[in-house]
């Protein structure tokens, strides 16, 4: 039997196993209907960031435009979210990233959650689990790791080159490139990201 390291540190023998994408992520009408990525996990780093993922859901959820899935999520699970015993300490967590901007329509609050590092922290562990889930090395250490708010449109006869992956097309689908083979890119892995239909994020993974 093939000895399994934790996805994230390389302990040997991890005593769980974490949900790459958060669970907390899919809303309940979806919720049992995807097939969730799973790797290996010791207990310390699966427990590090169970509240940040939290955080990164009601994050998510209000960045951008809303749709069915964020609107859902909002409703249901981010709701809840706020009515329970710590309810108010993630409200506030949430409300010190707003920003009030000026539009056509007035005054409105906005988020922008690539300036949040408890949510590039989660933006980062994903790409992290992604590149062991497509066995591109691993453990991959946090800090050769980046991610944050795709600025740039991709050209698109790169992206079409890239074959699309999706855990629920609704909630997360993804595309990646490999540099291995080019020695004067000093990146192993690139990443797109895209989160509840719209919500684009880049990743990428440094050589060493």
């Amino acid at each position: 039997m093939a000895i399994k390291n934790c996805a994230y540190c390389g302990k040997a023998n991890p005593e769980t196993v974490d949900h790459v994408i958060p669970g907390c992520l899919y809303p309940a009408s979806i919720g049992s209907t995807v097939q969730r990525l799973t790797v290996p996990a010791c207990e310390a780093c699966n427990n590090s960031w169970s509240d940040d993922e939290a955080h990164f859901r009601t994050m998510m959820t209000l960045a951008g435009e809303a749709n069915a899935v964020a609107s859902e999520l909002w409703k249901g699970k981010v709701a809840r979210g706020f009515r329970a015993a710590d309810g108010r300490r993630r409200f506030m967590d949430v409300w010190a990233h707003m920003k009030v901007v000026q539009t056509p329509t007035g005054e409105r609050h906005k988020i922008f959650p690539a300036s949040d590092a408890r949510f590039i922290r989660v933006l980062r562990k994903i790409v992290r689990g992604l590149h062991y889930h497509h066995k591109l090395g691993h453990p991959v250490p946090d800090d050769l790791t980046g991610a944050g708010l795709l600025r740039y449109e991709v050209p698109e006869d790169i992206t079409e080159a890239m074959p699309i992956h999706h855990f629920g097309r609704d909630v997360f689908e993804y595309q990646f490139e490999t540099f291995d083979q080019f020695p004067d890119i000093p990146m192993r892995s690139g990443w797109l990201l895209t989160f509840l239909g719209n919500k684009r994020f880049a990743g990428w993974v440094w050589k060493e």
